[in-house]
């Protein structure tokens, strides 16, 4: 479908140039006149559109992803038609995706670059599945989450195979497919199990557990890796990557159990056992070459503000505390959205009078590290807009991985990057 470039889409999609192409649909990067943004078109395949099964089948990707309206899952903009052009519009991601940095790296994931990852899809997958629609993104693999070119931002993206929780399906990639779903089985676990594997391949540096090998029984490709994912034992991990914490590898192991009831409960339950097995050994992790620009790593002081400066003590594991009660953000509200720590996957709304952040018993956001200072930060509102500052705290308040003077208020927009202590990381929304 080359020939759509250069066409424009109810007078506001300008399609740039073809930017993937699928079995079902290609992908364009496109203009967006009336936001003056990029979006990315998705065209359904014009000998398709004709076919009332796929046609249902785009459609309901669209009506899925309208329902899935989360920070960490590519956004929906709009579903429609124009002559036999079927297209869906979706945010664009500019950057790339978790295949092209694992074939970049060419080494094992350290614990902080995979966590930067797992924590924001675990949040997308937790979202969907406890949607009151809840929904299975059955192809979870590192094709489909995208990363940022600004080094923090993850997002899920093609839900073009996800079922609903009242439907049976498929789909799926057989390197990543749950030994249930080769038998059309789906549900949460399976998810869980295809994020397990994705996270083997980062900290193994790229190895997969399963190959679908050519003496494995069966017919087909297909047959010989469903064989693999239900018989084969889980080869080591640690026989890729000699770093690793036992309590990591357990951790992976128990996402990748070939009976789902034996796996994690849930995908906020895998992120919270990586996280504390990571926490409780942060010196075993192997460092990236000193020669290479480091990628999705929690925000650090700027080493302008350091020079002179003795090291910064090494951070202390950060402690466990029980999950804390949500508390509603309406829609368009200016809040707080823990991306990690204390506070991880929880929104928090900016009171009028002020949210106060630090380890203090006055404080509106009480957390327990001991690197955040008893009255740390405040976050507040003005006519002119909202302002954090620094209350004078020990380690400092970063914003978009920068230290803020003491005391002196900087406005916050929207998106960006709080960071208290060595683990409480916070991201401002207005909506």
């Amino acid at each position: 479908m080359n020939e759509l470039i250069g066409t424009t889409l109810k007078e506001q999609y300008f399609l740039r140039e073809l930017a993937g192409s699928g079995a079902m649909a290609e992908v364009y990067l496109a203009w967006d006149s009336l936001r003056a943004t990029k979006m990315a078109v998705k065209i359904l395949r014009r000998d398709l559109a004709s076919n009332h099964q796929f046609y249902q089948a785009f459609e309901k990707e669209a009506k899925l992803l309208s329902d899935l309206q989360h920070p960490n899952i590519v956004r929906l903009y709009e579903f429609g038609r124009e002559g036999d052009i079927v297209f869906i519009v979706m945010a664009w991601v500019d950057g790339g995706n978790l295949r092209q940095r694992i074939d970049e790296l060419r080494r094992p994931f350290t614990l902080p670059e995979t966590a930067q990852i797992l924590q924001p899809i675990c949040s997308a997958l937790n979202f969907a599945h406890n949607n009151p629609k809840p929904a299975f993104h059955c192809d979870i693999k590192p094709s489909n989450i995208m990363l940022h070119e600004n080094g923090r931002d993850v997002f899920l993206a093609d839900f073009g195979v996800a079922r609903l929780a009242s439907e049976k399906g498929g789909g799926g990639t057989p390197p990543y497919m749950a030994p249930e779903q080769f038998s059309r089985n789906v549900g949460a676990k399976t998810d869980i199990y295809a994020l397990g594997v994705t996270v083997y391949e980062m900290l193994s540096g790229g190895k997969l557990p399963y190959h679908g090998d050519s003496s494995s029984p069966g017919t087909t490709t297909r047959a010989k890796y469903e064989w693999e994912h239900n018989n084969l034992p889980l080869p080591p991990l640690g026989q890729f990557n000699h770093s690793l914490p036992q309590t990591i590898i357990g951790v992976v192991s128990r996402a990748l159990q070939k009976e789902p009831r034996l796996r994690f409960d849930s995908a906020l339950a895998f992120w919270e056992a990586f996280d504390r097995a990571r926490n409780s050994a942060p010196s075993v992790a192997i460092s990236p070459p000193p020669t290479e620009r480091p990628t999705f790593l929690e925000p650090l002081p700027s080493k302008q503000q350091n020079v002179g400066r003795p090291a910064p003590p090494i951070p202390p594991p950060q402690p466990r505390v029980s999950p804390r009660a949500m508390t509603p953000v309406k829609p368009g509200a200016p809040h707080i959205y823990g991306r990690s720590g204390e506070m991880s996957g929880q929104s928090l709304p900016v009171l009028k009078q002020g949210l106060k952040i630090g380890r203090g018993a006055s404080c509106n956001v009480q957390l327990h590290e001991r690197s955040v200072s008893r009255s740390h930060a405040t976050i507040f509102t003005t006519k002119r807009g909202i302002y954090v500052r620094d209350d004078g705290s020990a380690l400092g308040t970063l914003v978009n991985g920068k230290r803020i003077p003491p005391n002196a208020p900087m406005a916050l927009h929207h998106g960006d990057v709080i960071q208290i202590g060595f683990y409480q990381i916070f991201e401002f929304r207005m909506r």
